[in-house]
């Protein structure tokens, strides 16, 4: 009887320490173009993704609304961007160029329908690429219920500069991955005075991550909490 309770004591430690496991934060990471993207080496065949890059001077990618906020074609008309590199075509160190989303106050973020998506993404993300001179920058998402925050990320300082010409060397990555589901994100300038995002990303991995893994590892521990029962009632 002792061994069948520890077994499903460990099973239970395992699957909550797993649970508590898949909701991870990214980055912020140096990002000039998709590939540098922490979600670009996931499978997501088994459900969607979807990239906004604004290039087409609007948010319409399926499922997504923004919080606060508009395209920079919209805010300024062609002069003053800070897209993220590449989207211009060429990796040069400027985004002038391209296209973003802008908002003149601290904070920014996006919504995410569920039932246009066929269910919430569980992984979600954006690039930083301006605010305020040497601004500290902070990332939440929250999960599917609307409340609970299931990744914060900052303030993280050390990287925004203290121009407002397009420079790419500062852009940053923020996201999150959560199985059970993301509905908003926020990013936000501790200083204020406007903010500056591009490269949208959102996408539900569905049956292609982590379950089986997890299942694979509780079969595994059950297996070995067996076998030992089995020797000890031998002796």
């Amino acid at each position: 009887m002792r061994t069948a309770i520890t077994l499903g004591a460990a099973c239970c430690a395992l699957f909550f320490s797993a649970a508590t496991v898949l909701a991870a934060p990214f980055g912020p990471s140096a990002y000039v173009q998709a590939s540098d993207s922490p979600f670009d080496g996931i499978d997501f065949s088994g459900g969607y993704f979807h990239l906004e890059d604004f290039e087409d001077h609007a948010l319409n990618t399926p499922g997504a609304a923004g919080i606060t906020g508009g395209p920079t074609s919209v805010v300024f008309g062609p002069g003053v961007h800070d897209s993220v590199d590449i989207d211009d075509g060429v990796l040069d160190g400027s985004g002038l160029a391209g296209d973003s989303w802008f908002f003149s106050g601290a904070s920014t973020g996006f919504t995410f329908n569920a039932a246009a998506l066929g269910a919430f993404p569980t992984h979600v993300g954006l690039v930083w690429t301006d605010g305020p001179f040497q601004t500290p920058v902070s990332f939440t998402a929250i999960g599917a219920d609307g409340v609970t925050v299931v990744c914060s990320i900052g303030p993280a300082a050390g990287f925004a500069n203290s121009s407002f010409n397009g420079e790419t060397a500062e852009d940053r990555f923020f996201g999150c991955s959560d199985a059970g589901g993301i509905s908003r994100i926020q990013i936000t300038n501790s200083l204020g005075g406007g903010i500056e995002v591009d490269h949208l990303q959102y996408g539900n991995a569905r049956e292609s991550e982590v379950p089986e893994p997890l299942t694979i590892t509780l079969l595994g521990v059950g297996g070995v909490f067996l076998a030992r029962r089995r020797a000890a009632t031998k002796r």
